[in-house]
């Protein structure tokens, strides 16, 4: 390992995956080795979601179109606790409880992340959250957990009051937000916490300003960074409003199919968090455990179609764009 600045060790960050195979050539098996990952045989990120509902109807996400048609509920406790159990088992990295979801609406979900922290205290617990629910009270709660969450993503778009609101949509109040974002991060800053991290979250779109919101929250003292935007697996319509690029690429370096699980309330493993519509449904814990579902023969050929970029007609990864100034800045 070479070393960095001022001699300390220079890590190699590796984003590219392979499937092993035992069948390949030794060169090709070495190669891949060093340069790329392997697809864990379990996921190292797992998000769930406990019920469904979104106050929000944010315009790069397809939620409005796709909710009205899509079965609705609450995950029942005993699948709660077999998922997260099976998770412990194989040391899950991270765990979210939410997918598609506001998380906060789930009136039970503190108690959910107990039952977490109690099954797996070395995990990562991360939430994103719209701040609707974010009130003062329930910040209060959330800072009381037996083990605080190890960040909280707020998703706040822009920092205007009409182009957020625009974009948000729902019941989404731009006051209401910038009010409960203020208590958490006040709290935070007075009590001196080392957790949650906050983070501001926005996707870059021609509605709004993200450099300018980005250096709101930095004079501020608070993280935040805007991601590029994507067209959801062809899902969000009227695309050619949001982008900033006259084209938009095939989506070719994802990870997420490779390292990450993703779950609706009814225990359906679906392909990723754009998969809205569960056009692409692997399995079902009711019926089977995460680790079969993971390795599938529909999974594994799932991947191995995105790995050699065998695009035409598969479902979601092959229509899954996005634009073409593919810049992620952090504060």
């Amino acid at each position: 390992m070479r070393a960095g600045a001022g001699g300390a060790p220079l890590k190699l960050k590796i984003n590219k995956y392979y499937l092993p195979d035992p069948k390949a050539p030794w060169t090709t098996r070495v190669r891949h080795r060093l340069l790329r990952r392997p697809v864990p045989d379990f996921p190292r990120t797992v998000q769930l979601e406990t019920q469904t509902g979104c106050n929000a109807d944010c315009v790069f996400c397809d939620y409005g179109v796709s909710y009205p048609l899509q079965a609705k509920g609450k995950i029942d406790w005993d699948l709660f606790r077999k998922i997260v159990d099976e998770c412990a088992r194989y040391r899950v990295r991270r765990f979210s409880p939410y997918l598609t979801n506001e998380p906060f609406a789930d009136k039970e979900l503190l108690e959910r992340l107990e039952y977490v922290n109690k099954k797996m205290p070395w995990s990562k617990i991360v939430v994103t959250t719209n701040a609707h629910y974010l009130v003062p009270q329930m910040v209060d709660r959330i800072l009381a957990l037996s083990r605080p969450l190890h960040a909280i993503y707020i998703s706040f778009q822009g920092i205007e009051k009409e182009a957020y609101e625009a974009t948000m949509r729902g019941n989404m109040k731009f006051e209401r937000t910038m009010e409960n974002v203020t208590y958490l991060t006040d709290r935070i800053k007075k009590e001196k916490l080392a957790r949650p991290e906050v983070w501001i979250t926005m996707v870059d779109t021609k509605m709004i300003d993200a450099p300018k919101a980005i250096a709101y929250w930095k004079e501020r003292g608070i993280r935040a960074k805007y991601t590029t935007l994507e067209n959801r697996g062809g899902n969000v319509i009227q695309i050619d409003k949001l982008q900033k690029s006259e084209e938009m690429t095939t989506y070719t370096t994802c990870t997420r199919l490779m390292k990450q699980a993703y779950i609706h309330f009814n225990g359906d493993v679906v392909l990723c968090c754009v998969d809205n519509s569960r056009k692409v449904v692997f399995g079902n814990l009711k019926e089977q455990s995460l680790h079969e579902i993971w390795n599938s023969p529909k999974a594994v050929e799932h991947r191995r179609r995105y790995l050699s970029h065998d695009f035409a007609g598969l479902p979601l990864c092959g229509t899954c764009k996005v634009d073409q100034e593919r810049e992620i800045t952090n504060v």
